[in-house]
């Protein structure tokens, strides 16, 4: 995988607050058709589950249409998104400001699930997915969604890489237990009209 090189951490958490404000009003990255998807994906491998992080979020349109699916269904599941913005927890419901390279001591191994479009907005990816997994209840899975546009790194998207790359990073020290393809002649967005990838991720010896 390929890396933007920061010079310390206040350089990329303005890289990020840059692209927050200049996307924040005008562009969702968000596939709402696969987010009904993956609902019953979460649900078939937990039917218990409660509780779920969405990091990276933005304006939150991942954790609403996750909730808004959720109660559709009748489950009582809570899910919040993080974002590293501070504006944003004042202004998007569900929302906390957050660094998803980091780990609540509430949130360790009590997370039913974790989904983010965002993985490529990480300075240190193998940090971020260890501050995940760690968070994972016994039956918890990861989603993290690929889509071509995350292969080439860049201050906004530091984190850039292939499938390939994705799985290999993903099964040093995790389980991948399924990628999802999304069906691209479906409404994907409005945003990002290609394939989208969701890798499914479990700790292992689950």
């Amino acid at each position: 995988m390929k890396l933007w090189k920061f010079n310390n951490y206040e350089e990329y958490k303005d890289a990020q607050l840059v692209g927050y404000s200049a996307k924040v009003n005008t562009h969702s990255w968000v596939d709402t058709y696969s987010v009904r998807g993956i609902v019953s994906y979460i649900f078939d491998c937990n039917p218990e589950v409660s509780f779920g992080l969405c990091h990276g979020t933005r304006r939150g349109v991942e954790q609403e249409e996750f909730n808004k699916t959720f109660d559709r269904l009748g489950l009582n599941v809570t899910v919040i998104g993080t974002e590293i913005a501070d504006e944003a927890q004042d202004r998007f419901p569900n929302t906390i400001e957050w660094d998803f390279h980091e780990v609540k001591d509430e949130w360790i191994n009590s997370v039913d699930f974790i989904f983010s479009n965002s993985f490529d907005h990480s300075y240190d990816p193998e940090k971020a997915l260890d501050s995940w997994m760690s968070c994972l209840s016994p039956n918890g899975i990861a989603i993290i969604e690929w889509t071509d546009c995350d292969i080439n790194p860049r201050p906004m998207d530091p984190t850039g890489g292939t499938v390939d790359e994705y799985k290999v990073m993903i099964n040093d020290k995790y389980d991948l237990v399924d990628v999802l393809e999304n069906d691209p002649s479906a409404d994907s967005g409005k945003d990002y009209k290609g394939k989208r990838f969701f890798f499914i991720v479990k700790n292992r010896n689950q």
